[in-house]
């Protein structure tokens, strides 16, 4: 048994060859993510919330929209692994 002193390829560790994209990707998704939490709390406010219900509700599409960038990343790397 010999061992192999090469390194994993990126299909052996199933990560994608750029690496280190990574790191802005995640910097815009939460950018993205706080800018549409400011629109939407701006929005509530001047709908008549009080602050407090447009704080929780910049918060919440927070939330939201970086589940949705977050989850997208494993589906877009799935769809370029079947080409």
């Amino acid at each position: 048994m010999t061992l192999s002193a090469d390194p994993p390829t990126s299909a052996d560790t199933g990560t994608s060859t750029s690496d280190g994209a990574w790191i802005p990707w995640l910097l815009v998704m939460l950018l993205f993510s706080l800018l549409v939490a400011v629109c939407v709390g701006f929005l509530k406010r001047l709908g008549g919330s009080t602050p407090v219900d447009a704080l929780l509700g910049g918060g919440a599409a927070f939330g939201g929209s970086a589940l949705l960038c977050l989850g997208v990343v494993p589906v877009v790397q799935q769809l370029r692994r079947r080409r």
